[in-house]
């Protein structure tokens, strides 16, 4: 799919950080453009100790209707099923091992539809973190997605909730330096991660934000799902990286995070016909 041109200073996110550390920081304050890229942003993939783009390896057994969705999802990311690749790794999950070309066509996001959470934290693009009276923004660059976390007081809805969302309803307050989230009431169509792990409507999903200095910031996650898996799912600790201020620059001098959103028309003339189909064996009359 297109994606949008920009030129940005010659520094990794790895040389910033070696700059940075010993500046002094408030750990509650969370403003600003992080990144778990290992160029900062636009293409590559996540910084050595950032963490991969999925939710976990300890994936907790299934249940017998987390099972059958788990086997209906074809992810295309992760290693080819098959492969002498996948089975060289048998300490990782199968859903790890499983690739498929995207032609498959099951992945929503393949059409434009949201990626959700917590899978939108995983992709290895900058979001940014807005901080209001009330509640934290946060701005994902991939997508352009934005997500709202309350911090005015609300609790989460008590009952199963009458409309589901991509997004779902998220509260955060703070425990001490930790900024603890939780989020509940998500659209079931959407993925735990890129590797095509399910849910539903009433997953639980928490996040423990923590910043360990000037430039890092640490997450760790779980979720509980019974009608999915028999267990809670306890995430790999995933790690941020803050952004200069003038990092992201487009050709105009323009700075901040970019419209590096999934159109539909861009999706289905750019992208379905010339990258996704080809690599399923279709093939368009010209």
């Amino acid at each position: 799919m297109r994606r949008t041109l920009a030129i940005f200073a010659l520094v990794t996110a790895t040389g910033v950080a070696q700059g940075q550390q010993a500046r002094t920081f408030n750990p509650r304050d969370l403003a600003g453009i992080w990144t778990r890229n290992s160029n900062g942003m636009g293409g590559g993939g996540t910084c050595r100790e950032c963490g991969d783009r999925g939710f976990g390896n300890n994936v907790p057994p299934f249940t017998e209707e987390g099972q059958k969705r788990f086997d209906q999802n074809k992810p295309s990311y992760g290693r080819a099923l098959g492969s002498a690749d996948a089975a060289a790794h048998p300490e990782e999950h199968i859903g790890r091992r499983r690739a498929v070309p995207p032609a498959n066509d099951t992945d929503p996001y393949q059409h434009c539809n949201p990626q959700g959470v917590p899978r939108a934290l995983l992709y290895p693009d900058p979001v940014e973190f807005i901080v209001l009276p009330d509640r934290i923004l946060q701005n994902f660059q991939w997508t352009y997605s934005w997500r709202t976390i309350w911090t005015d007081g609300r609790q989460l809805p008590k009952e199963e909730v009458d409309l589901p969302r991509w997004w779902g309803y998220s509260v955060g307050h703070w425990d001490g330096d930790t900024f603890v989230v939780d989020t509940t009431g998500l659209d079931d169509r959407s993925w735990v991660d890129h590797f095509g792990y399910p849910h539903t409507d009433e997953m639980h999903l928490q996040e423990r934000y923590r910043r360990t200095n000037y430039d890092t910031l640490e997450l760790n996650m779980w979720i509980e799902d019974p009608k999915i898996y028999r267990g809670r799912w306890n995430a790999d600790v995933k790690h941020f990286k803050l952004l200069p201020k003038d990092y992201i620059k487009t050709p105009e001098g323009w700075t901040g995070v970019l419209e590096d959103l999934c159109a539909p028309a861009d999706e289905v003339d750019l992208f379905n016909k010339r990258i996704r189909d080809p690599a399923g064996g279709v093939v368009h009359e010209k």
